[in-house]
């Protein structure tokens, strides 16, 4: 294979073979693996943070015995508060992203390892690791498509919002039409669905098991592939450990609002509850690529 220069990003591996089309070529191409990182606190320029205090303090690099080094980000109780200021609830997080760009008419693919420690204490809250989310000028959006743990850790829900008003509140039913989710419950240590929801469409169940639940302590790799369009050619596809768990084709921009820039983030986003004191909580992770194409992914995901 044939791989071109994005000089816009000299410290990323490049991967954008010459059989891309430059028409819907990720605006990101690049494989970190954090090897040549030093053991101790990020120093990289490469990832920005969604800072709300603590800066760098949740992002270290860590080594494991057999000399792999990956990145640790760590929540605990009080570290970067977003006061939402009218509610009881607030949200603590430490995500990290590459640069926001532009993506719309993209097709890009996303690959991370992911490994919850072996002392790893989920909580009966919201957990989310991972969120692609496109920007509006005007008003809150949801992410496209996000990976999140529910129950104590028992349930994982994958979905998003592809579009609405993001210049004003929208009713329940409107939410719903553009929702896309799917649900998740660990049964006896495998992924069963328990519905999923496409625009509206109808509930359905699947009752065998789709991937294994990973234990603690183990790695597991993620891929996610997206092309953003208001066209019907658009897709979502999310897959853990070769195993398809996230399937949503269609539209995947619907909306009202001018589009600013998209966002690829990883980390530890939670919900908090006033008063109540949550573990401290830290994921690993590791080879977190970025490309224009699947096949171009499938060779460098390990």
């Amino acid at each position: 294979m044939c791989f071109t220069t994005d000089n816009s990003y000299p410290w990323e591996k490049v991967l954008v073979p010459d059989s891309v089309d430059k028409k819907t070529k990720s605006p990101w191409n690049f494989f970190e693996d954090f090897e040549n990182e030093k053991v101790g606190r990020l120093r990289t320029n490469k990832f920005t943070t969604n800072d709300k205090g603590t800066g760098l303090k949740p992002f270290e690099i860590k080594e494991d015995p057999d000399g792999n080094t990956y990145l640790a980000v760590t929540v605990k109780d009080g570290w970067n508060v977003d006061q939402a200021g009218w509610t009881k609830e607030t949200t603590e997080r430490a995500e990290f992203e590459v640069k926001p760009k532009r993506v719309l008419g993209k097709e890009i693919w996303i690959s991370f390892k992911k490994r919850l420690p072996e002392d790893f204490t989920h909580i009966d809250d919201r957990v989310l690791f991972f969120q692609f989310k496109n920007m509006i000028s005007t008003g809150k959006v949801s992410p496209l498509i996000g990976l999140r743990y529910y129950k104590y850790g028992n349930r994982l829900k994958i979905g998003g919002q592809i579009g609405g008003d993001a210049r004003r509140s929208m009713s329940q039913q409107e939410k719903t039409l553009y929702r896309i989710d799917t649900k998740y419950k660990n049964y006896e240590g495998n992924w069963v669905q328990r519905w999923k929801r496409y625009r509206s469409e109808s509930k359905d169940r699947d009752v065998d098991g789709t991937a294994s639940v990973t234990p603690l302590g183990k790695w597991s790799t993620y891929k996610i592939g997206i092309y953003i369009t208001k066209n019907d050619d658009g897709f979502v596809k999310v897959y853990k450990d070769g195993e398809l768990m996230f399937d949503y084709n269609g539209v995947t921009y619907d909306w009202r609002g001018k589009y600013d820039r998209s966002h690829i983030r990883i980390g530890l986003y939670r919900d908090r509850v006033v008063g109540v004191s949550y573990p401290d909580q830290t994921i690993h992770f590791d080879d977190f690529i970025v490309v224009s194409d699947e096949k171009t992914l499938d060779r460098y995901i390990k």
